[in-house]
C-alpha cells in the first residue's frame, strides 16, 4: 500500500489518535498540545489510502539545537520503513531550515532502538536526564 508523506506538524486530534494507538495517551498533557505543536520547528505525518499511520516533529531553537520528538507509527503499518521515511523528512527539514552544524538530538524507546541505530543514530557519552513538572 502507497503512503504519503507530508511536510507538516499534526494537528491535535492526529497527534492524540497516534498516541493513543501506540500506547501513549497518558503520556502527554493534553491541554497544553495545541500550544506545544504550534512551538514546533518542523513536522511529518504519513497517511496511506485509509487515513493517518504515522507523525514526528522536531522542537528546538531553530538555529542550532533541534529534538526529534513524537514518532510514532501505528503499530499495523510497523516494519515498512515507515519510521525511516519520517525520521529521514525531519532531518532533511532540519538540514534545509538550519545550514551548517547543527545537534540534532532524540530519546528512544527501547523498541526504536534499532531503527535509529541503522539510521546512523548513536548513544553518547552524555546522561540523558528529564523529568515533568506538574501543578
Amino acid at each position: 500500500m502507497p503512503y504519503t508523506v507530508t511536510d507538516r506538524v499534526p494537528t491535535t486530534q492526529e497527534h492524540r489518535v497516534l498516541a493513543e494507538a501506540v500506547g501513549w495517551g497518558e503520556a502527554f498533557w493534553w491541554e497544553s498540545m495545541p500550544a506545544s505543536l504550534a512551538g514546533s520547528t518542523c513536522g511529518v505525518v504519513v497517511h496511506d489510502d485509509d487515513g493517518l499511520i504515522g507523525m514526528g516533529r522536531v522542537v528546538g531553537d531553530g538555529a542550532f539545537y533541534f529534538y526529534i520528538e513524537d514518532v510514532a507509527v501505528h503499530p499495523d503499518h510497523r516494519r515498512r520503513g515507515v519510521g525511516r521515511a519520517i525520521v529521514d523528512a525531519l532531518v532533511r527539514q532540519v538540514r534545509d531550515h538550519a545550514p551548517g552544524h547543527r545537534f540534532i538530538g532524540l530519546f528512544a524507546t527501547p523498541e526504536a532502538e534499532v531503527l535509529y541505530r541503522s539510521l546512523g543514530w548513536e548513544a553518547k557519552e552524555m546522561l540523558g536526564m528529564w523529568q515533568v513538572l506538574r501543578d
